[in-house]
């Protein structure tokens, strides 16, 4: 029986759809304003990451990126940055506090299939509470032995995990849309993983495939079963 860590934003279901969308209507609005659209885009992704420090990977962080991108921008074409602007700039970002949860083709019946034949454990990064909350209203909590919600991705986080959960390494998988927090560091830490693209995911959890034997790329959720059954035994 393989160990299966799964991710949940843009593997399970639909993420970061929702906040190009909460993007696309700040972007309108300042353009409106007399913002240059061009600069709207780097904006939000340069203060996307200086809230990283202390918003983690929170919706309150990209909640509080588009109210610099806003008071940064408005600064810079001589648009007068009170509260009122800055407020309206926030409540572009808070429908990322609760939204849709929309799971991706044929995740319900997959993780069925998978639960019964592999123990799987949900293993994501961002807000402890809004996680959780997204998986419970996700409807599919109960295919998971454990929930496992990270500050950070990476190769350390790993093999804690490996360690507190005593898993066999070459028997356990990690499954995921992002090369940056999914898979390359999985590897590092001595892990098998599969990678599932996604349209959307996030430019920040972009990078180079790592190169292995370890990795597997599927275009869809619902080939993991059988891919599994394939390699069922299978070491490196």
């Amino acid at each position: 029986m393989a160990t299966l860590l799964i991710d949940a934003d843009d593997t399970l279901w639909e993420s970061n759809i929702y906040y190009q969308l909460c993007s696309a209507r700040l972007e309108e609005w300042l353009v409106g304003l007399g913002v240059e659209r061009s600069e709207v885009a780097p904006a939000i992704a340069v203060f996307e990451q200086q809230v990283l420090a202390t918003f983690g990977y929170s919706p309150h962080g990209y909640i509080e990126a588009l109210a610099l991108t806003a008071s940064h921008l408005a600064e810079r074409h001589g648009i007068p940055v009170g509260e009122d602007l800055i407020a309206q700039a926030r409540a572009w970002g808070q429908p990322m506090l609760n939204p849709p949860i929309v799971l991706l083709p044929e995740v319900r019946e997959t993780l069925a299939l998978l639960s019964a034949r592999h123990r799987l454990l949900l293993v994501t990064k961002g807000d402890q509470v809004l996680q959780r909350r997204k998986l419970e209203r996700s409807g599919v909590q109960e295919y998971f032995a454990r929930v496992v919600v990270l500050e950070e991705k990476d190769s350390a986080a790993y093999q804690r995990i490996v360690a507190s959960e005593q898993l066999d390494p070459n028997d356990t998988f990690m499954v995921g849309n992002s090369p940056k927090s999914d898979i390359n560091p999985a590897v590092a830490a001595g892990l098998r993983a599969v990678y599932i693209p996604h349209d959307h995911t996030w430019t920040a959890e972009c990078e180079e495939l790592v190169h292995s034997p370890r990795v597997e790329t599927l275009e869809r959720f619902s080939q993991l079963p059988a891919y599994l059954e394939a390699n069922r035994g299978n070491t490196f």
